[in-house]
């Protein structure tokens, strides 16, 4: 058996470092292997986040150090070898705090921003389109007046957070856009882009796409005109083209030197930008398929943007533009960006408060830059307390996928110790999809390997494996039980929150751990319990057609019939195609006969099959030749039937079709209808005794009238003869 944690020989024989800077450790990853001699694991994973470092479980290329102790496990060791990491002992990581200084990137990238807002203020008070501005009223505000999200937008590519590799591409686009133009679009590039004439950006809000956009086409040389939801972008607007500033769009789409109401010039360099196209409706009935139109003809790029790629409006878009998904930067990604403005703010924020926010918005970096700036107002620092309460104040939503529900569930956070997820926290997730999440718990809560016996081994590991499964499996039967009460006929909804103890967070807190989310052998799957109560449903409706066919020969119900007679029958209808082949057709179809089944009622019972009867190995054993003489057989002959419905036997009178069902009462009958019939009967009467109907009367024939002759009369000609 593997020893447990021993935890520190010497405990607080060190004296814990005071650091040069309460960030010291900003922008560092950090794995722990081995125990540490004056520190526990739980100390020193407190003190790396305390001063902004990032812990990991496992070493990859982008951890920072390695900080080992003794008894190191040799998987880490290995990893550290294969990727070269620095390593460090307990004295280094405590001197590491003590020395090292907050990253002078995020200094630099702060002295930048002053400048260029320097810059910026003496342009707006010196230039003379400044003064133009300023008489005219329209004139930028400064600085200091600005919204954060507008303050501190990108500049440069190296300022957007994330998604690089997309951004390149779509500045490679427009880079290339001339060459394009002038080969017809008929060259794909390296990136399969130039043959577009348009670009779809999908993704989340928040996460940069109409910043990289206007960036892209001003580095690109290229005049960015917007287009959003605020503005007027139906089928007719955009066609006649005057909407947008009193400006021709298809000016725009074929270039020129026509000039906007802004009097800014509009030629072949310019970009035209629409913004949120998946909000395109109502009023704008009809914009997507002109501006569909517009693209195939469009001598300017145009980028389209949007946050569902999926959306059913924007399917015409989807075949005439190439795709770029953008997804949410990492926090990594956006903590460095958003430490430089905090530093340039004077505010002094911890980078885990930071990771914080950024978590709880869902990467959304104008929702953080919102919640900075409205603390700004009040407090220029923040600790880690306000930090959970700001983002739990304003967290930011959205519906996950039962897949992201049971990897976030079963995944080895949500039930460690150092956790913040509470109760509530975990109750949330079950109702992301109530209906679906318990059958995820149900179909994967055996897929992961338990946090709760990673220290055991040998016997005693495997028989606490089995012991948390079992709990796990009694937890889930419990969870049945509660949903019997919710979707019974008192419906309980009030017990939904027991429910979801019981059928999703109980279970996986036995069972937590390394699953497919994070590295583990075994990938979640969809509930096949979905899948078999469909096919549990029609077999129960073919079990009981044969039931009622076979029951002129036999007295049993459904379940007698399923346990006992089928597999008596089997060895008589289906056991002597398999053995001798098409010469056994005439005997099984002798035997059906009997028992009034049909030839799908032969396919029922071999889908009814178990064991070595199942229908996989029994379809395996007949050829494909026997099944076809069998059925071509039967088709051909007549077979006796156990009971048939009136309409079988003949066709319906077609006053009687037309009628409909005749009602059961007298009464129902309308008045007007039984005049009509008695009218009917006394006509008859009349045309009985008319001189016509006599056969030995003959009428004379009227000269050119003779297709007029009457119907009676040719009848009594054809009795006559």
């Amino acid at each position: 058996m593997k020893a447990a944690r021993a935890g520190p020989s010497n405990p607080g024989s060190k004296e814990l470092p005071v650091p040069k800077d309460p960030n010291c450790l900003a922008g560092l990853s950090f794995v722990f292997t081995g125990e540490l001699s004056s520190l526990s694991r739980d100390e020193a994973v407190e003190l790396a986040k305390r001063y902004g470092g990032r812990v990991v479980g496992q070493p990859s290329s982008r951890t920072s150090y390695v900080v080992v102790g003794s008894d190191a496990g040799p998987s880490k060791l290995k990893a550290i070898e294969k990727n070269k990491l620095k390593t460090l002992d307990e004295d280094g990581f405590l001197q590491l705090i003590a020395t090292r200084k907050e990253r002078e990137a995020i200094r630099e990238g702060a002295k930048e921003m002053e400048r260029r807002e320097k810059v910026a203020a003496k342009e707006a008070v010196a230039g003379p389109a400044a003064r133009v501005l300023m008489m005219s009223g329209r004139a930028k505000p400064s600085a200091a007046n600005q919204l954060w999200t507008a303050r501190y937008a990108p500049q440069t590519l190296k300022e957007i957070c994330g998604n690089k590799g997309q951004v390149e591409k779509l500045q490679d686009w427009l880079n290339s856009w001339s060459s394009s133009l002038k080969s017809g679009f008929k060259k794909p590039g390296k990136n399969g882009m130039n043959i577009f004439r348009a670009v779809l950006v999908t993704g989340p809000p928040g996460i940069g796409k109409t910043t990289s956009a206007h960036l892209c086409a001003k580095l690109a040389g290229f005049t960015p005109i917007e287009l959003n939801a605020s503005d007027a972008r139906s089928k007719k607007l955009v066609e006649n083209s005057t909407n947008i500033m009193n400006a021709s769009l298809d000016g725009w789409m074929h270039g020129g030197q026509k000039t906007n109401a802004a009097g800014v010039t509009i030629t072949d360099k310019s970009c035209l930008i629409m913004d949120e196209v998946d909000g395109m409706s109502a009023g704008d009935r009809g914009g997507v398929g002109a501006l569909c139109a517009l693209i195939k003809k469009t001598k300017i790029p145009i980028i389209c943007i949007a946050n569902d790629r999926g959306a059913q409006k924007l399917k015409p878009l989807v075949n005439v533009t190439y795709n770029l998904t953008f997804r949410r930067p990492e926090p990594a990604a956006i903590r460095s960006r958003i430490l430089s403005i905090a530093f340039k703010e004077k505010m002094k924020i911890p980078a885990n408060v930071i990771d914080q926010l950024v978590q709880s918005s869902q990467s959304d970096i104008r929702q953080v830059l919102n919640m900075l700036s409205t603390w700004k107002l009040s407090s220029s620092t923040m600790d880690f307390d306000e930090g959970k309460a700001l983002a739990k104040m304003n967290e930011k939503y959205s519906v996950m996928t039962p897949f992201g529900v049971i990897n976030k569930m079963l995944g080895p956070q949500m039930f460690s110790p150092t956790s913040r997820e509470t109760l509530g926290d975990k109750i949330e997730l079950y109702f992301h999809d109530p209906s679906f999440v318990p059958l995820f718990m149900q179909e994967n809560y055996l897929k992961t390997q338990p946090s709760r016996i990673r220290n055991l081994d040998g016997p005693e590991k495997t028989l606490k494996h089995l012991d948390l499964m079992y709990k796990a499996a009694e937890s889930l039967s419990d969870g049945d039980i509660v949903d019997s009460l919710i979707h019974g006929p008192n419906q309980y909804w009030s017990l939904m929150p027991l429910h979801a103890v019981l059928s999703t967070v109980r279970p996986a807190s036995f069972l937590y751990g390394m699953g497919a989310g994070y590295g583990g052998p075994n990938a979640m799957s969809f509930p096949q319990w979905l899948g078999q109560n469909s096919k549990q449903n029609k077999l129960s409706r073919q079990l009981t057609d044969v039931q009622a066919r076979m029951r002129l020969k036999v007295s049993g119900d459904k379940s007698e019939i399923r346990q006992s007679y089928i597999p008596a029958l089997f060895p008589h209808v289906v056991q002597p195609l398999m053995d001798q082949g098409a010469s056994a057709v005439d005997d099984v179809i002798e035997v059906m006969d009997e028992y009034f089944l049909t030839r799908e009622d032969w396919d029922t019972i071999v889908e009814l099959g178990v064991g070595d009867r199942s229908d996989a190995i029994v379809t395996k054993k007949i050829s494909t030749a026997t099944k076809t003489s069998f059925t071509k057989k039967y088709n051909s002959r007549d077979h006796p039937i156990a009971f048939h419905r009136a309409e079988l036997l003949g066709k319906v009178p077609k006053k009687l079709a037309a009628a409909g069902p005749a009602p059961d009462l007298e009464e129902a009958f309308d008045v007007e209808d039984e005049i009509v019939e008695e009218a009917e009967e006394e006509e008859k009467e009349d045309t009985d005794d008319a001189p016509e109907k006599d056969s030995l009367i003959k009428a004379a024939k009227q000269k050119g009238k003779g297709k007029a002759a009457s119907g009676p009369a040719k009848g009594s000609r054809a009795k006559k003869s």
